[in-house]
């Protein structure tokens, strides 16, 4: 594998290095626009995107098998720069307590407020955890569902462990991220339906068929789904549950919801 831009780092006092540690705060990731993406699954999707990326960073010595060296191959065929990075140092940026030797740092600023969108959207309500979320994109890719609107982001969308535990189908998704009224003023002006998955529905799922266009609101286990969603027209729909089970884990009833609304 050759490639004439290779540098190394190997030392902790490295500029570049201390930058992309950076990146695990939130804070830093919105303000300079980039995140971090692990992993061969993950930047496989990610070269396959309309994302920028900056650097590919690669420990070969982790790789766990032939197809590493080809995916970077391909990073270097598109002009990527392409960074050595030695054991320990790779094993401080890395997010995994098994790295297969490759992190890319991407840019973030590809997002544009939808003015029209069609077919299914899953939004989900101030979602806390990153493995929930990451979870909710993959299920929502394998039902065919592409649209995915955060309302009241709480996890930043470009969590690496989002990305990780989407496996890398956030970067081939139609994902944005809004206030509850902005997200709610583009579903309305889009004609809409509005269905709240909500323990305490009127309806069960199991017997209700959406429109072409819906909207499934799922919100985050220890609070619910925001009080504006209920201000407005809205379907709110129960999944059934027994033995006294009043709440499932977040990314298990969209999983469950979408399923009963795409079957």
């Amino acid at each position: 594998m050759k490639n004439s831009q290779n540098k190394h780092i190997s030392s902790f006092t490295n500029p570049e290095y201390k930058f992309l540690i950076s990146l695990r705060k939130n804070r830093n990731r919105k303000s300079e626009m980039k995140s971090i993406a692990e992993g061969y699954r993950e930047n496989n999707q990610l070269i396959d995107s309309r994302f920028d990326i900056d650097t590919l960073y690669i420990c070969d010595s982790f790789f766990m098998g032939e197809n590493n060296e080809a995916l970077v191959n391909r990073f270097i065929s598109e002009n990527i720069r392409v960074v050595d990075v030695s054991e320990k140092i790779f094993k401080e940026i890395s997010y995994r307590d098994r790295p297969d030797g490759i992190i890319s740092l991407f840019n973030t600023s590809h997002q544009t407020t939808p003015n029209k969108v069609s077919g299914p959207i899953l939004i989900p309500d101030q979602i806390e955890k990153p493995g929930n979320l990451g979870t909710m994109i993959r299920t929502s890719k394998s039902f065919g569902i592409n649209n995915i609107f955060l309302s009241d982001e709480v996890t930043d969308i470009f969590n690496p462990n989002v990305i990780r535990s989407s496996i890398g189908h956030i970067f081939n998704t139609n994902i944005w991220s809004g206030s509850n009224q902005e997200v709610i003023s583009i579903l309305e002006k889009n004609n809409y339906q509005i269905l709240l998955l909500d323990p305490e529905g009127d309806v069960d799922i199991e017997e209700f068929t959406p429109n072409l266009n819906y909207a499934l609101v799922v919100g985050a286990e220890q609070y619910g789904i925001s009080d504006d969603w209920f201000k407005i027209i809205h379907t709110s729909l129960r999944i059934r549950s027994t033995n006294n089970v009043d709440s499932l884990n977040a990314s298990t009833a969209a999983a469950i919801g979408m399923w009963e609304l795409t079957k």
